[in-house]
């Protein structure tokens, strides 16, 4: 005898399950997508820039230049004013990173040292400052930000952020005798009695690139300046 067999489920709810079923992978596919699309961009990103490292390099145009002047060191009240300026020529490649949204970090370093015959100079002290030039697609404006003394300034072109970023006027280079954050004892300078000769040297900091970027753009992206020494006493 032969049996028939019969489902006990109405015909709306198979096609319900079977909606649910298929919901299933686009709320995948959707979660997949969001998350590949910055990657991709990062990707692109990098291959573009990559490429016009290399091809700038090759026809010898990454070339840029920091150039130091007008540099004065003032003692005040037991804390040092540095002024200065840096003629700042960015090469493409970094002004393409830069327009891309790549944020720039310069160092601005003193130092202090003392010079001696028939032997190494002696090391005294050492300042860093640190800044960052950014440029925000939105707002079509540039920023640059001292990250030491937190002080922001915005700018509308390239060209004055660049002027911006290399105009030093009576910048902190101590804070405080006894700050050991910041390295430079202006009563230790002033026991030395002769021979302190300063060093002043401005940067790009290629080591603060995104990660992914260093290993690509990093060797096409060296830019600082040549160091200019000065006797203090």
């Amino acid at each position: 005898m032969a049996w028939t067999a019969f489902s006990t489920h109405p015909l709306a709810s198979v096609q319900d399950d079977q909606r649910l079923v298929d919901a299933e992978p686009d709320k995948g596919g959707w979660a997949l997508a969001f998350l590949l699309v910055p990657l991709l961009t990062l990707l692109v990103f990098i291959v573009l820039v990559s490429i016009s490292a290399r091809s700038l390099s090759l026809s010898g145009a990454t070339d840029g230049s920091i150039k130091l002047a007008d540099v004065e060191l003032q003692r005040e009240s037991g804390q040092l004013y540095l002024s200065a300026t840096a003629d700042i020529d960015l090469p493409e490649p970094i002004r393409d990173g830069l327009d891309s949204g790549v944020p720039l970090d310069f160092i601005l370093t003193l130092a202090f040292s003392q010079s001696r015959d028939y032997w190494f100079d002696r090391s005294l002290a050492q300042y860093q400052h640190r800044f960052r030039l950014t440029y925000y697609e939105l707002t079509r404006h540039y920023r640059v930000h001292a990250i030491d003394t937190g002080i922001s300034r915005n700018y509308r072109s390239l060209y004055a952020a660049i002027e911006g970023l290399g105009t030093f006027k009576r910048l902190p280079m101590a804070l405080d005798v006894e700050d050991v954050m910041h390295k430079i004892n202006v009563q230790v300078l002033e026991q030395i009695p002769s021979r302190v000769v300063a060093q002043l040297q401005f940067k790009l900091d290629s080591d603060s690139l995104p990660l992914p970027l260093q290993p690509l753009i990093a060797s096409s992206w060296r830019l600082t300046s040549k160091e200019y020494q000065w006797q203090v006493n």
